[in-house]
């Protein structure tokens, strides 16, 4: 949620180099992974600890390392399907949680119903190669995306589904659910994935057992005074939490009592508005301490 994956780099780089002797790191409120995903290709990396408690999305990234990906994540979702099963805890639940709402919310249909529409003639262009959707789509907007790159009435069936968005994206705006769907194809990819263990608590009940020397806990809570996000955490109880650990904790955040280590300006996936610079900052509970 508000587009982790795009700093997550920055972040985990940021954290090894603070702590060359890290083998170890807990992401206790893992959302979509994108912090645990980027920490099990990091070579002195022995293991990454994911948890998130909202079980539909566990079931999800349980799913695809799996069993990949299969059609079914494909398939369109319209409006009235997605309210229907976005709630359900289940694997189709967590697909429509993390890819078919806006800014990965969890809450709102990704489109809106002025461009539903268009967004599905255009999936259906890139999944299907509808010549008749491309077409249309073609005459509506007085554009002359072609079939491919050499051809005006042949699609290249060589040609994969993310290099097909690629093409035809350069004549529309990008598209935020396959840019997810590519993400996922790149997940079942990842090498070193019997690094990664997966649970499904609330963050305070995961143990932590590896030497203290050696372990980092990263957390990425709904943000404090955050419309969003408020009703979904307690933050005195994190802060407790953290103030009671033995361990040292990164945390992301835009406010905090711990003292602030890093800041990384983005855009934010929560707002349709593509200027919606947020500076995104990380804090710790022990500065100072190298392990």
């Amino acid at each position: 949620m508000g587009g982790k994956r795009k700093i997550a780099d920055q972040i985990v780089n940021f954290i090894i180099s603070e702590n060359p002797n890290v083998k170890y790191i807990y992401d206790l409120l893992g959302g979509g992974g994108a912090i645990s995903f980027n920490a099990i290709q990091q070579p002195q990396i022995k293991k990454v600890f994911y948890n998130e408690l909202n079980t539909s999305i566990v079931l999800l990234l349980k799913d695809i390392l799996k069993n990949g990906i299969s059609e079914d994540y494909y398939k369109w979702v319209d409006r009235d399907t997605y309210k229907k099963y976005v709630n359900e805890k289940s694997i189709r639940g967590g697909l429509y949680q993390s890819m078919w709402s806006f800014g990965s919310n969890q809450k709102n249909y990704l489109y809106s119903k002025e461009i539903e529409e268009d967004k599905k003639s255009l999936h259906n262009i890139i999944v299907y190669e509808s010549e008749k959707d491309l077409n249309a789509f073609n005459e509506k907007y007085d554009l002359n995306i072609k079939s491919n790159s050499s051809q005006l009435n042949m699609f290249d069936h060589k040609e994969s589904i993310p290099e097909r968005r690629l093409r035809i994206m350069d004549y529309v705006k990008n598209d935020q659910q396959f840019e997810r769907l590519e993400q996922f194809e790149r997940l079942q990819r990842l090498e070193r994935l019997q690094r990664l263990e997966i649970s499904n608590l609330s963050y305070e009940k995961v143990l932590i057992s590896t030497p203290i020397n050696e372990t980092i806990i990263y957390l990425d809570p709904p943000y404090f005074n955050t419309t969003q996000y408020n009703e979904k955490i307690d933050h005195d109880k994190l802060y407790d939490y953290i103030d009671n650990s033995e361990y040292k904790i990164y945390m992301s955040s835009y406010e905090s009592k711990y003292k602030q280590v890093l800041e990384i300006e983005h855009n934010c996936t929560l707002s349709a508005n593509s200027n919606n610079k947020v500076l995104e900052k990380l804090f710790v509970n022990k500065s100072g301490q190298v392990i």
